[in-house]
């Protein structure tokens, strides 16, 4: 059993990994006969987010699914990656290696296996090692986030001038066949991965939302600065919004069980043939697919990572950690956001976390875009002839006694 330890003053963190396939079996993946593709994706949506609830639990576990371009754009390689926190090695190891376990039991039209060896988990955790080595340098790095807005508040009977607030993630599960497809055709190593902390809300930022929607929501109706005149001050426009979305975020607080998302996608770096531009381009396409439908200005943003917040983000990328980026998540507000708001900005609930945290999964009949080990396997040798020819084999050859061989006629 393959584990990766790190151990420090603090403790220790240790990873394990899955490899995923999908499924292709029609006996072992639910894909009966005749069942409208429309259903059977949504049957296997509905499976995994019951997975996913399954594991919620805060912990101090994080897990990170991860696609990558397979070497020679043979399509798309799965693992599912996981990390616990231990006071030693030893602890450590244990408990990640009982997390593995737990989560290896994915839905049917999935194939999990225990990645037992340590270079190949290592591969998996920490890619680009080949460019990192050398010239020409860290990966390019992209990151796909909730959408922020602000505006100054011009209303004078507020405790905040400036407004924030976070358009919400698409919380319907959409297929990610163009994802994985554009992942496929990048034509350079490429990856996006998609991580997950269980996280409890605690009452003071659920009661922070409270409040929020109540100031917000008197901010979005005509105001008295005085009571001793009759004149009103007009709504607040940005506060009609944000009163609706801290809403909807209070709602999904309800029953106390989040996660923490980070969405993160690294490409080959520029120099060694455009890997910014391929990071982009498929952050782009994440984004669409976690844009819920009818958003204005969209539910999901790109945000490049600068170069000077790209060794925090390689370790949050490496270790499935997710320190704060100031200048790539707060998505040039003028101000710097408080610590309130730096978790509301990742804070997804079960569904919209369902969205993101997508399993490989082809259509019947449809060119298949991940690797599987049947795939890839090389293909059984062929036995080898028997010596002086196949003694089966017709032969033509002018018999001694002055007749000929020939193939029989053929009558219409």
């Amino acid at each position: 059993m393959s584990v990766l330890v790190s151990e420090g003053p603090a403790g220790a963190w240790a990873w394990a990994g899955i490899r995923l396939e999908p499924e292709a079996a029609m006996d072992r993946n639910g894909a009966h006969v005749g069942l409208p593709e429309a259903e059977r994706r949504a049957e296997a949506a509905a499976l995994e987010q019951v997975w996913l609830a399954r594991q919620w639990q805060p912990d101090g576990r994080a897990f990170e699914l991860r696609h990558t371009t397979a070497p020679g754009g043979g399509g798309v390689r799965c693992v599912l990656l996981c990390r616990m926190h231990g006071p030693d090695g030893p602890a450590a190891s244990a408990a990640v290696l009982a997390l593995r376990d737990a989560m290896a039991d994915t839905p049917r039209h999935i194939r999990a296996a225990p990645v037992d060896d340590a270079g190949e988990l290592r591969a998996a955790l920490v890619p680009f090692e080949e460019f990192r080595r050398e010239p020409p340098g860290p990966p390019a790095l992209a990151e796909v986030r909730k959408r922020l807005d602000w505006a100054r508040l011009g209303r004078a009977d507020t405790d905040f001038p400036l407004g924030v607030a976070f358009t919400p993630l698409r919380s319907e599960t959409v297929s990610w066949e163009p994802v994985w497809d554009a992942l496929a055709r990048a034509g350079a190593l490429a990856v996006i991965g998609v991580c997950l902390e269980p996280y409890t809300p605690p009452p003071e930022l659920v009661g922070y939302l409270r409040y929020l929607v109540q100031e917000y929501g008197r901010l979005a109706l005509p105001g008295r600065p005085n009571p001793v005149f009759t004149q009103y001050i007009p709504p607040e426009p940005f506060a009609v919004r944000a009163a609706a979305r801290y809403a909807e975020i209070l709602s999904g607080c309800s029953d106390r069980h989040g996660y923490r998302l980070r969405i993160s996608v690294a490409g080959e770096p520029a120099a060694a043939g455009g890997g910014r531009a391929v990071a982009g381009d498929l952050a782009e396409q994440v984004a669409a697919s976690l844009t819920p439908p009818g958003a204005a200005d969209g539910g999901a943003v790109v945000r490049p990572v600068p170069s000077h917040e790209v060794p925090d983000a390689w370790t949050n990328f490496t270790g499935l950690h997710r320190t704060w980026l100031d200048a790539t998540y707060r998505q040039d507000v003028p101000e710097p956001l408080g610590d309130r708001e730096k978790i509301l900005a990742d804070l997804v609930d079960l569904p919209q976390a369902a969205a993101a945290f997508r399993f490989p999964y082809e259509i019947p009949g449809r060119p298949p875009l991940f690797t599987t080990t049947a795939r890839t396997a090389a293909p059984p040798a062929r036995a080898p002839a028997p010596e002086g020819g196949d003694p089966h084999a017709p032969d033509f050859r002018p018999d001694p006694a002055g007749f000929r061989r020939d193939p029989p006629e053929t009558r219409p």
